[in-house]
Parts: structure tokens; C-alpha cells; sequence
């Protein structure tokens, strides 16, 4: 069995967040035709994907929360789960830093979201399409009120790009049992400790019951790294991180985000 995988953000979304719905429909079914599996693997939340992918979502498998949460179609979901007691200390972690977001810091259960008080604030459309999906927003002063575990925890650091990195390092270096990967732009998803694309989509294979015969990955962010290294084939998007870029084992896609790269690339094989 074949698997196409892809990112979201600045790799199967243009810049306005949307798709060329007609075109993926083609793709898909063709792709389906030959027993294939195609597979959104993006730092966006589950509850975010099927919202978007609505007409889709019964044709695909999901990797979310940068792999933290794995969906197979029509089998139960898997979750990485970050514990209550991790939460302090992370709390605690980003204050004693001084690393502290301006764009917002943010974490999810199940059914809700919760917004840390001081930590800057999210854009407004990106707080109302968040709502509509946990019916509100919970704003709490600390990590350490969020008393389930959680997926993911997500900051952004919007002054300078590469703050987004330094925070990454630093929370990688800290000795807490997470992991920290970045996007770009500033913004850091903070996962449980060994959480990646690469190991998410081994578990997607497993709960199938197949092999992965050839996986074709997709992506344009360090978020997407240990995928595009683990995948048969790895494509950067030609708008993406110029480290993945330089890298000579991938490949760059036809075109870029927001001229249906991806599927067109697919389409020239």
C-alpha cells in the first residue's frame, strides 16, 4: 500500500488557509482507485482538520497536533498525552526563562481550549474560528489549572523568527519530558517527549494492518523534518524553510502553496 502524506500550513493550504477542493476531489480519486491511502499530517487540531476537510474527512487518515493525535479512518483515535504535573512545570519553565510569548500561549483537552492570561494574544480570526470549534475559549492564569492531560501546548513569539527557535532549543535543552518543534513565524508546538510526524505515521500503518510500501511526504517547515526524512520520497515546497531546501535527499514540489503545489506535483508523476 502507497501513502501520500502532507502538511498543511504553507504546503496543501494556500496563504488564506484554503484548497483547491475540485482538484484534491480528482487526485483523491484516483489515488483511492488504486488502494491508496492519502494522510493530512499538520500542527493544526483534530477538531480543526475535520471542520476545514469536512467534505473529505470520511476519505482521509489524520495526523494532528504535529503527531500527537492519530486518526486512521474509521478506527478510534490515538493520543500522546502531556500530564497535569508537566504542565506546572512547564509553567514554570517559561516564566524562570523570561521567554515569554506575545502572541499567545494556548493548550487543548478533548472538548476545550484554554488561553494563558499574559502571554499575548492570539489573532481575532484565529480566536473566533477556535471558539466556534470548543464553544469558547477558557482563559486561565496558569498551565498548572488545566487539570487532564493535554495534546499539545502552542505559544508564538511573532517579534523575530528566530525566537521561535531559541525557544525551541531551550525547551528541548530543559530536561521536562516534551518536545518542542516549530513552523516557523514564531510559532512552537510543545508535544510530549518522542511525539513527531515519522512516529505518528508508524502508528498509523500499525492500527491499519499494512505496510508502508512507499510514503510520499510533503512539507515546507521544521515541523515537517523527521517526515520528509523518514518518508521514501520527501518534497519541500518551494516557499519553505531554506534548511529544508538545502537539503539534497528531498525533492521540491512543481509549485508552490498557493498554486496547488502538492497536487500538482502528484499529478506530473
Amino acid at each position: 500500500m502507497e501513502f501520500i502524506v502532507t502538511d498543511l500550513d504553507g504546503t496543501f493550504l494556500d496563504d488564506n488557509k484554503h484548497f483547491n477542493a475540485k482538484l484534491f476531489d480528482e487526485v483523491l480519486t484516483d489515488w483511492e482507485a488504486a488502494g491508496n491511502r492519502f494522510v493530512i499530517a499538520t500542527g493544526r487540531e483534530l477538531k480543526w482538520v475535520e471542520k476545514v476537510f469536512s467534505d473529505f474527512v470520511d476519505r482521509i487518515d489524520v495526523v494532528s497536533s504535529n503527531g500527537a493525535v492519530v486518526r486512521p479512518l474509521g478506527l478510534p483515535e490515538m493520543r500522546s498525552m502531556i500530564a497535569p504535573e508537566t504542565l506546572v512545570e512547564l509553567q514554570h519553565f517559561i516564566e524562570q526563562s523570561g521567554l515569554l510569548p506575545t502572541g499567545g500561549l494556548r493548550t487543548y483537552t478533548d472538548d476545550a481550549m484554554y488561553l494563558v492570561d499574559g502571554m499575548g494574544e492570539i489573532e481575532p480570526e484565529s480566536y473566533a474560528f477556535m471558539s466556534s470549534l470548543y464553544d469558547g475559549v477558557d482563559e486561565i492564569k496558569s498551565l498548572a489549572e488545566v487539570k487532564t492531560p493535554v495534546s499539545t501546548v502552542t505559544g508564538r513569539w511573532p517579534g523575530n523568527h528566530e525566537d521561535g527557535y531559541q525557544v525551541m532549543e531551550a525547551i528541548n535543552q530543559s530536561g521536562l519530558p516534551l518536545f518542542a518543534t516549530t513552523s516557523g513565524y514564531g510559532t512552537v508546538d510543545i508535544l510530549p517527549a518522542g511525539v513527531n510526524k515519522a512516529m505518528a505515521l508508524d502508528k498509523l500503518v500499525a492500527a491499519l494492518g499494512t505496510t508502508n510500501d512507499h510514503l510520499v511526504a510533503f512539507g515546507d517547515g521544521m515541523n515537517d523534518y523527521e517526515m520528509l526524512q523518514h518518508a521514501h520520497t520527501g518534497y519541500v515546497m518551494p516557499n519553505g524553510n531554506a534548511f529544508l531546501l538545502e537539503q539534497k535527499e528531498f525533492k521540491h514540489a512543481a509549485f508552490d502553496n498557493n498554486h496547488d503545489g502538492v497536487l500538482k506535483t502528484i499529478q506530473a508523476w
